[in-house]
């Protein structure tokens, strides 16, 4: 947990209340910052987040927040199109619900694993299309490789433990800020 302790003071950070009264400074909604929060500590659980403190580490929290704020509000169509591909690859009832539950509330796991697997089958010159939108927020194709490489070890760490990701992460999510009880 130490981890989500560094994440939420850089969060806290960014969204403290006196920052928001500076002219072009807004706060985050506690759902983004909490679901960045339960996220990293889904990885930490899992043993895949690089020791706290590491070049690594600070990577992966990096990539974390940035691609949230990627799929969040990005205008970029590629980067939109490739989000509604992989929701809408999933056998989810409703690819509406969960793309509005994202945009109100930040990751889900079932979101980091539609667009893991959509990344997965994505040809290496289609993935090239969403090289601009990633740079609008300061990551790269190679960033996302690796966000998504660490869900799947976590996913896998998970399964070897008869546990399920989702339900660990949900556990995680409601537990950060904005959470749900």
């Amino acid at each position: 947990m130490p981890v989500c302790l560094l994440l939420s003071g850089l969060l806290i950070g960014v969204s403290n209340p006196l920052l928001a009264q500076v002219p072009g400074r807004a706060t985050t909604p506690s759902g983004p910052v909490g679901a960045s929060m339960a996220v990293l500590a889904t990885l930490q659980d899992a043993e895949v987040l690089p020791p706290e403190g590491t070049p690594e580490a600070n990577r992966v929290i990096r990539a974390v927040i940035q691609f949230q704020s990627v799929f969040l509000k990005s205008d970029d169509l590629s980067v939109q199109l490739f989000l509604t591909q992989a929701l809408t690859a999933q056998e989810a009832p409703s690819t509406d619900k969960t793309l509005s539950r994202f945009r109100s509330m930040g990751w889900t796991s079932e979101v980091l694993e539609a667009l893991s697997e959509q990344w997965v089958t994505t040809a290496i010159d289609q993935r090239e299309h969403l090289a601009p939108g990633f740079r609008q927020f300061n990551v790269t194709l190679k960033d996302f490789d690796s966000l998504m490489d660490l869900f799947v070890k976590a996913q896998t760490a998970f399964m070897r433990r008869g546990q399920n990701i989702h339900q660990v992460f949900g556990q995680y999510r409601r537990e950060m800020p904005g959470g749900t009880q």
